[in-house]
């Protein structure tokens, strides 16, 4: 078995695609497991035109509340499907790195 690490899952305010507004973001920590990504998922997503780079497996779907948006080994990641997992009451996550990565924009939290 992996070895289960953490994320946190970003909420945006409900108004934070008004004009004028200020968006407000809320973090939120929960454990998940990164799972192989495998070559018929990559292949069937992208021709979708999603393109995942990575699967996270948040083991309780409870604790997936819908969040678009992560931060993940330091990175800032889009959510860009979700699926139930079989095994377990979890939910998988393919996730795709956030344009405007690159520098180190975000602080690395882990590691």
């Amino acid at each position: 078995m992996r070895m289960m690490t953490s994320c946190d899952l970003i909420t945006f305010s409900p108004d934070a695609h008004e004009v004028g507004s200020a968006a407000t973001e809320t973090t939120r920590r929960v454990k998940v497991q990164e799972l192989s990504l495998t070559q018929a998922e990559a292949y069937q997503a992208g021709g979708e035109g999603l393109n995942p780079e990575a699967k996270l497996l948040i083991p309780y779907d409870r604790e997936y509340k819908g969040e678009r948006e992560l931060v993940y080994r330091g990175e800032r990641w889009r959510v860009i499907r979700t699926d139930p997992y079989k095994e377990w009451n979890g939910v998988i996550l393919l996730i795709r790195r956030k344009e405007g990565n690159a520098g180190g924009s975000v602080v690395n939290r882990y590691g």
